[in-house]
């Protein structure tokens, strides 16, 4: 029985890899003037909802960036997923209190979204069937609560349309990818060069707390954006909000993802 379940975890696993997503970028984007910051919202692993945007003092801002700070503080205290739910959980309040939200999606849906529950229980036993009997996985983690920020990280498309068919129960929910870091082809040189991501990411999951500090990428396939350029996927099955100020920055992201895997630069 054991097998089994490792062999079709396997299977689901290569379908997501071999398949690929199409480019549905969900972020949070800000532009700013001179008195105001502009911000317009939108989730990331599920369809439905409308972008929003909304126009916050600098000073809003700067209490939203404090309270992010405070937010990843207070989640190094924390020694497992149950302990961080709550904490993801407030963050939906915090950004909601400015209008942060995409339109139409209430706090309560955007607190199911962020913490995996549109998840299947199926998926939650496959996994964890998975993370019991491989190696290779052990050294990953499944769903899993996911925070982070820096450059050069990513919110990318949806999975193949045959994981939301298993795995997806009626409610509108389509999970995305996250990549970090990638590859361009270099003309001048003639070469291929890989650069990481840079910044901080935070996982709370079946295989426990995971962080990566520093320079790091995405160690679950590849994602070809040109005959030039792709990037490393670094999370498969992500739901969640994101929020940027640069198209190559993600100033914050949180969500949840079903599969995690980063590689340390």
């Amino acid at each position: 029985m054991k097998s089994n379940w490792f062999a079709v975890g396997i299977i689901l696993l290569f379908i997501g890899v071999a398949i690929a997503p199409s480019i549905n970028t969900s972020v949070v984007k800000a532009s700013q003037d001179d008195d105001l910051v502009e911000v317009t919202t939108q989730a990331c692993g599920i369809k439905g909802y409308g972008a929003t945007t909304v126009k916050l003092t600098r000073q809003q801002y700067q209490n939203i960036e404090q309270y992010l700070v405070e937010f990843r503080a207070r989640l190094n205290q924390t020694a497992t997923r149950e302990e961080a739910i709550p904490i993801f959980k407030e963050a939906i309040f915090e950004l909601n209190k400015y209008g942060l939200l995409p339109k139409g999606l209430s706090v309560e849906q955007a607190q199911r979204l962020v913490t995996g529950g549109y998840y299947n229980a199926r998926i939650n036993r496959t996994f964890q069937r998975l993370y019991d009997t491989t190696d290779y996985l052990i050294k990953s983690n499944f769903l899993c609560l996911m925070t982070g920020a820096g450059s050069s990280m990513h919110m990318r498309g949806i999975l193949p349309f045959i994981m939301t068919l298993l795995f997806t129960p009626k409610i509108g929910a389509f999970f995305g990818i996250m990549t970090f870091g990638g590859s361009g082809y270099n003309p001048a040189d003639f070469i291929w060069e890989s650069f990481p991501a840079i910044g901080w990411v935070d996982t709370y999951g079946l295989t426990g707390i995971k962080n990566w500090d520093g320079a790091f990428s995405g160690g679950c396939g590849g994602k070809r954006l040109t005959l030039t350029y792709y990037e490393f996927i670094g999370a498969r099955g992500f739901t969640g909000l994101g929020v940027t100020t640069t198209w190559d920055n993600l100033d914050f992201f949180i969500g949840s993802a079903l599969w995690v895997r980063l590689y340390s630069e």
